[in-house]
């Protein structure tokens, strides 16, 4: 009988990670399968016999296996009672796991186990973090997952765009913060080398830098490993310039959809993938919400890291002299209350038309937790002040975490009240989900 009913693999695994390339020998023929899960369970205690050929094993020995095959089936068996009891108990949302009054480790332990994250999964009641681009200051977005962690609150799906894909799939990859900060810290470490820039340099044609250096700085973090092999749930987005639409990925090597959603046009080559040219997909979706919500995500997190845009009058008249404003630059009793656009910030506004737009509707996305973090002092290229951008992120997760706690909210319904004005609507307990325009 034919049905419609979504098909989703779950591959279980007797140790919490999964080799490289092992994922897509189980997808490529079943491509019914709308989604996959990786869930840690042990499958036989570890001083169980080793797998041996019986036919070469005296009588006694073949019986001790004929017990650990017994024992591995009543093993398998027990899966049925694990999914059921998770999936029986009420699957606390997201404001429960604010509210629970153990401590941190039974949170972590909660937070961190599978079984409850496909629960949450066949509940609809999936969490999602979604990182936004915004170069150095996205490191912003480490400080974000280890507030998280330390609060207990799960984190089932996670992506983004530019250096939120990186930082995501840093994380996705093993779901160990502490590998995530390692890396992180090495590639920033990369991009500060003076040297490295400049060794990469050529002739502008296509863009400054070769992307030799940037591809072997990603490269380093993310190996050989594919995006299907990642223990969480993820997804990059990039920009197809050959056909002028957005892309998501959530298969193939992980390092090349990273760096294509990292690509700053002008600065580094596109990626070249299939015939089609991939760059920054900050261009079309900076904060791409309305992927996670697609994936199935009930809460999103949406962490917000670009610059502020400046959206100042400009009055220079309907004709402008560029002479005039060289001058007028050069006078140090020139000071005018607007900015003269340079032709790199109008094509630059241009560029990121579609974006802001995406923005706007992330912000009013139904159950969607928008931040923005106070990290736009920093520019894009200051990798060098990674601690401090870390800093600044972490901080900001604890205080938005105990806000919540405070509140009671989950957090509150978003009421439009007068224009320019949103107000918290009462009676929005913690566990019930909401939809926030920001924090």
């Amino acid at each position: 009988m034919k049905t419609t009913a979504r098909k989703e693999l779950v591959l279980l695994h007797s140790e919490k990670s999964c080799a490289h390339g092992t994922t897509q020998a189980w997808l490529k023929n079943r491509l019914w399968i709308q989604a996959h899960h990786h869930i840690f369970m042990p499958m036989r205690p570890p001083n169980m016999g080793s797998s041996r050929n019986p036919q070469f094993l005296p009588q006694f020995l073949r019986a001790q296996d004929r017990k650990n095959t017994m024992g591995s089936i009543n093993t398998l068996n027990s899966i049925k009672g694990q999914i059921e009891k998770y999936y029986s108990i009420r699957v606390p949302t997201f404001g429960r796991f604010l509210s629970r009054k153990s401590g941190p480790s039974g949170l972590q332990a909660a937070a961190s186990n599978d079984f409850a994250r496909l629960a949450r999964r066949l509940c609809g009641k999936s969490v999602a973090l979604v990182l936004g681009g915004g170069g150095a200051r996205g490191i912003g977005h480490i400080g974000i997952i280890r507030s998280m962690e330390e609060a207990g609150i799960p984190i089932d799906i996670i992506g983004g765009t530019s250096i939120g894909s990186f930082v995501g799939g840093l994380y996705a990859r093993d779901g160990d913060p502490v590998a995530m900060f390692g890396r992180a810290k090495m590639f920033s470490g990369r991009m500060t080398s003076v040297w490295r820039q400049v060794f990469d340099l050529t002739y502008p044609i296509t863009a400054w830098f070769t992307g030799h250096e940037f591809n072997r700085g990603i490269w380093k973090c993310f190996m050989d490993s594919q995006i299907e092999d990642f223990w969480l749930p993820y997804f990059a987005v990039t920009t197809n310039i050959t056909f002028s639409r957005m892309e998501v990925h959530t298969k193939g090597y992980a390092w090349r959809y990273v760096r294509a959603s990292m690509s700053l046009s002008g600065y580094l080559p596109p990626i070249c993938d299939n015939g089609n040219m991939l760059v920054d997909g900050g261009y079309m979706d900076n904060l791409p919400v309305s992927v996670a919500k697609n994936m199935g995500a009930d809460v999103i997190i949406a962490v917000d890291v670009a610059s502020h845009d400046d959206t100042s009058p400009v009055h220079y008249g309907d004709s402008l002299s560029g002479w005039w404003a060289l001058l007028q630059s050069l006078n140090p009793f020139w000071k005018p209350n607007y900015k003269i656009p340079s032709i790199a910030d109008i094509q630059s506004r241009l560029a990121y038309v579609s974006s802001v737009a995406k923005l706007e509707e992330a912000k009013v996305t139904k159950g969607c937790i928008y931040m923005k973090l106070p990290v736009q002092k920093w520019a894009t290229l200051e990798f060098d002040k990674f601690d401090d951008i870390l800093k600044a992120g972490y901080d900001y997760g604890k205080d938005m975490v105990a806000k919540w706690k405070k509140e009671g909210i989950v957090p509150g319904r978003l009421q439009p009240v007068a224009e320019g004005t949103m107000e918290v609507q009462e009676g929005l307990k913690a566990g019930r989900i909401g939809r926030r325009n920001s924090i």
